[in-house]
């Protein structure tokens, strides 16, 4: 139990970082599913719009 009181901050921290990365790889998988590009400007102007899909 002395271990976990002295790495407490280190913990939340690792915790938080964690829970972002999750939520941006799972927002990146519903947006492939949808069909939205990457980068969310659509895929009209790009010169790789031929090359991605």
């Amino acid at each position: 139990m002395n271990w976990f009181t002295a790495n407490i901050g280190t913990i939340v921290v690792a915790v938080i970082v964690a829970g972002l990365v999750g939520a941006v790889v799972i927002n990146s998988l519903r947006k492939r599913k949808q069909g939205k590009s990457s980068c969310s400007c659509g895929c009209a102007n790009c010169p790789m719009k031929n090359k991605c899909h």
